[in-house]
């Protein structure tokens, strides 16, 4: 099964242009094609077992790389909606962003501290599974760096062509303030509460 391209209403978003958001939507459905590519290579059958041993290598090496790239790039775009409203005083993610970081204006002044950070890369949030912690931390490579037992509830793509049309790479701290003041927190809240769910499910 093949993955399929989502589609993401970023009509309302203020402060990146029509032109730098198609160019990154174009970078996704790269990477979603990629993996489709990808997932049509794998070995069927038992073939030679050398053969099939450096397919599956490569295959195994490559996966990671495509996947997380589709994956990180819809979890940033779902929440792009021009809304940028504080999660409400009694939701579970404002709870959550209190005991972890004091608050959401502290959690906001350290993902961009955490912006700051030199070279291309992710700034993410997760949550440990099975925990109420929260945390923040830089991905350099999103194949190899994401965090384990975790799921990530806020992604932040501070690769250069996120915002290369519309900002300056010495103005990369007003790129954050823009994806702050467009981020719908509902949806990020609701993927806090799913996360939790989840857990107490199991």
């Amino acid at each position: 099964m093949s993955y399929q391209v989502r589609s993401f209403d970023l009509g309302a978003v203020q402060g990146l242009s029509k032109k730098a958001l198609d160019l990154h939507l174009g970078l996704y459905r790269t990477y979603v094609e990629q993996l489709n590519k990808l997932l049509e290579q794998l070995p069927q059958g038992r073939g030679s077992p050398p053969a099939q041993g450096l397919m599956l290598d490569g295959y195994a090496r490559r996966f990671a790389f495509e996947y997380n790239g589709v994956v990180l790039h819809e979890l940033f775009f779902e929440v792009l909606a021009g809304k940028p409203a504080p999660p409400s005083a009694n939701s579970a993610l404002l709870q959550a962003l209190n005991a972890s970081f004091g608050g959401f204006d502290e959690w906001k002044s350290a993902v961009e501290s955490l912006g700051k950070t030199r070279g291309v890369g992710w700034v993410l949030t997760v949550r440990e599974r099975n925990s109420t912690r929260l945390h923040n931390c830089w991905v350099d490579l999103h194949q190899l760096n994401l965090p384990v037992n975790t799921d990530v509830l806020f992604a932040l793509d501070l690769w250069e062509h996120a915002f290369m049309l519309d900002f300056t790479p010495a103005q990369r701290a007003d790129y954050i303030k823009t994806i702050f003041d467009n981020t719908d927190w509902n949806v990020v809240n609701s993927r806090l509460e799913q996360t939790r769910a989840a857990a107490k499910a199991a």
